[in-house]
């Protein structure tokens, strides 16, 4: 027996199904997200309509399993000035029944596809903590790299597990091309008077 599996764009109206997996996420791996559900934003259900409401600058993906939630995946526009030739993806989680099925990789292909289409976007962000290995393993699988390392950066229960970054250089940022120095060619520095 075969199940229908569907890709799409989270909206408003899923405010609900989303807080509730987003719950689920928090309270089954503690370690591999930086929220807690005492101190998580997203599950406020105010909160998630407004956050799936804009369309410009954030998107969640939710692999469906007939018409139940799988897996989700969130992507984010910097919002400074300065940063916006990069954005951030988020809230990658796989509910247990469903892991090891290819369920992670969908949400997380249309959510690259959708980052692309961003004007002026050239790096797609992300912070997998050591605590969530087969996180880190699909993400470097789908062409993301490490960068670097932050030791201990979470703790829950006595616990530490470091956070590791990795970045996916995405080619089509016309405002920030990958590699590319200052126009005098050296390095980037501060002037102090």
């Amino acid at each position: 027996m075969s199940v229908r599996s569907t890709i799409r764009r989270r909206g408003p109206e899923d405010a609900a199904t989303l807080a509730a997996l987003r719950r689920e996420a928090l309270e089954q791996a503690p370690l591999a997200f930086s929220a807690s559900p005492e101190d998580d934003g997203g599950l406020s259900l105010d909160s998630a309509r407004t956050a799936l409401s804009d369309v410009q600058e954030q998107a969640v993906f939710g692999h469906f399993e007939e018409a139940r939630l799988a897996g989700m995946v969130g992507v984010l526009r910097a919002a400074k000035l300065k940063g916006r030739h990069k954005a951030e993806l988020y809230g990658m989680y796989v509910t247990p029944t469903a892991r090891r099925r290819g369920v992670g990789r969908s949400p997380l292909d249309a959510a690259v596809e959708h980052v692309r289409r961003w004007q002026g976007v050239g790096q797609l962000h992300l912070c997998v903590t050591t605590g969530a290995p087969a996180a880190a393993r699909l993400h470097r699988a789908a062409g993301f790299r490490e960068w670097g390392r932050e030791p201990r950066a979470l703790q829950s229960g006595g616990v530490f597990v470091d956070d590791l970054h990795f970045v996916l250089e995405l080619g089509g940022s016309a405002d920030a091309p990958p590699g590319r120095r200052p126009p005098d060619g050296g390095e980037a520095s501060l002037e102090t008077a």
